[in-house]
Formats: C-alpha cells, sequence, structure tokens
C-alpha cells in the first residue's frame, strides 16, 4: 500500500508542478492555424451551396443539434475566424473553446465526417482549451504586459502531459493495431492506397525510381512492417530522454513521407505540430539546459593549479 500511496504522489507532484507554457504556446499557434487550413475548404463548399445535408449522412451523436444549410454555413466561418484568433493568442482561451466546438460540431453531424486526423485535431484542440496556452506568445500575454499585469509564464504541468499522452498513444494505438491486422502488416493496405493515388504520387517531387519503388508490391511486404516498427518504437521513445530526440527526429521524417506518397488532410502537419510538446525548455536534453548544465558544470570544477 505505502508504494502505491508513493506513486500516487509521485504521478500528483508531476502533474501539478508548474511548468513553463511555452511549448504549449507553441503548440496552439500552429494549431490555430492548422484548424484554419482544416475548416476553410468545407466553409468555402458550404458557402457554395455544398453542405453535409446534401447527401446521405448518418448523425455521429443523434442527441446533437442540427443546423440548416445556412446556420451551418456561418458556423463554419465563426469556426474559421476564432482559429485565426486562436493561433494569433487573441482571447485565447474564449478563441480555442468556439474553434473546438465547431471542430466537434461538424465531426458529430455525420459518421461520414469522423476520420482519425479530424478526431486527433479535436483531442488536441479540447486539451489546448483545458490549458493556458495564451500566456506566451500571444496578443494576450502582449496586453498584459503592457498593462503591467503580466500572465504567469507557468503552469501545472498536467494539459502538458495529458498532451504527451495523446501523442504517444495516436502512434501506439496505430501500430499495434497494423500489427494485428495481416493486410496492413504483409503489405496489401499500403500498396492499395498509393496505388489508388498513383497519379499524385507520380506528379510529386519524388524522383522516378522512388516513385516506382512505391508503386511495386513486393516492396510493400517490407515496408508495411517497416512502418508498423517504425510507430512502435516512436510510441515508446519519445518516453525514455536518451531516445527522444531520435523517436522526434523519427516522427518529422515519417510525417514528410505519408504527405508525399498519401492523402492524410491535416495529419502531417498536425502530428508534427504536437511533436513540440516533448521539446520544452523543462526537459534535460533541449540544447538551452544541456548548455546550462554545461556552464554550471564548469563553474563548479576547481581549477587545477599548473
Amino acid at each position: 500500500m505505502s508504494r502505491i500511496r508513493e506513486l500516487v504522489v509521485r504521478a500528483d507532484h508531476a502533474l501539478g508542478e508548474r511548468v513553463s507554457v511555452r511549448s504549449l504556446a507553441v503548440v496552439r499557434c500552429l494549431v490555430g492555424a492548422i484548424t484554419v487550413v482544416h475548416l476553410t475548404p468545407i466553409a468555402v463548399d458550404a458557402a457554395q451551396g455544398h453542405t453535409y445535408h446534401d447527401h446521405f449522412h448518418q448523425p455521429y451523436a443523434p442527441w446533437a443539434p442540427e443546423f440548416g444549410p445556412t446556420g451551418f454555413t456561418v458556423l463554419l466561418w465563426v469556426g474559421v475566424l476564432a482559429s485565426i484568433a486562436m493561433s494569433i493568442g487573441w482571447s485565447t482561451r474564449l478563441a480555442t473553446v468556439v474553434a473546438t466546438s465547431v471542430v466537434g460540431y461538424h465531426l458529430l453531424q455525420s459518421t461520414t465526417h469522423v476520420h482519425n486526423n479530424r478526431a486527433y485535431l479535436f483531442a488536441v484542440l479540447l486539451i489546448l482549451s483545458m490549458s493556458r496556452a495564451g500566456n506566451a506568445m500571444s496578443v494576450d500575454a502582449w496586453r498584459a504586459r503592457r498593462s503591467g499585469r503580466p500572465l504567469p509564464a507557468e503552469s501545472p504541468a498536467w494539459p502538458l502531459w495529458l498532451l504527451r499522452f495523446e501523442c504517444a498513444t495516436v502512434y501506439g494505438a496505430s501500430g499495434l493495431s497494423k500489427l494485428l491486422d495481416p493486410d496492413w502488416f504483409g503489405g496489401t493496405v499500403t500498396w492499395g492506397r498509393v496505388t489508388a493515388q498513383e497519379a499524385m504520387v507520380r506528379s510529386s517531387i519524388l524522383p522516378d525510381v522512388v516513385v516506382d519503388l512505391l508503386l511495386d508490391r513486393s516492396f510493400h511486404t517490407y515496408a508495411a512492417k517497416a512502418i508498423v516498427f517504425t510507430e512502435l518504437f516512436i510510441a515508446i521513445g519519445l518516453w525514455w530522454p536518451r531516445t527522444r530526440r531520435w523517436a522526434v527526429a523519427t516522427a518529422v521524417v515519417f510525417h514528410v513521407m505519408i504527405e508525399l506518397s498519401a492523402e492524410v488532410q491535416v495529419f502531417s502537419s498536425l502530428g508534427i505540430a504536437v511533436l513540440v510538446v516533448w521539446a520544452d525548455p523543462s526537459i534535460p536534453w533541449t540544447t538551452r539546459r544541456m548548455l546550462h548544465n554545461r556552464h554550471m558544470a564548469a563553474a563548479t570544477t576547481p581549477s587545477v593549479a599548473p
């Protein structure tokens, strides 16, 4: 029992410890822009009279209220404006809540709207709406400094840890599900997706030799396994300081390759943006802390007389 109590106390300390909000602020700026990219095409289509009302749709949550085409269009543009305000940090908490609500509302209106990248975006927005990400790198912070009442530069760590957990879980759940799926692990799924978008792949910046390799069925027998183990490595490697840098770098390359070879909407940009939460200045492996530690070590090392 004492061991359990000790673990609870340590977890409570880690979640309640005050840490810098800068990494969350960077994520907020990036995710706000990504939300604009996500909502704008839907809003433009709606303004031109093309909404989900004109097609088959099954509400994901039947209890959610449904606006007509006009109300739906207005709501989307409100979400776009809120996302811009969220990104620049103007009335940050309110703007983030509004953007989160609009993205969530769009998901609930039809099961055809629900995709993994959109669900991930909603989860990230929800966590940011509960954080104090507007206390840095924002118009709100600038106005507070001007008025002589600066906003706290630190906040409880639990939103940071929650976003880190969400980030790692995405890779872990994806890798594990693919590992257990014979079609995925055997390369059938990846080959089918690439061939379905062959025109886009051939028109990309990839060299012809790479394009031909991507369209080769036998290549996917091994590539699929590499993808699965890459995702699992990222999910696990993010939690250990010695492997975290490699996991982050691997994740960035992973998302870039996905973007070049498949149509995944905002998933690649969102995945890279959320990785910023692992580069907080309070983490020992960051350059700033490493330089500080070296400076302190040099200052405390006694000089040896010649």
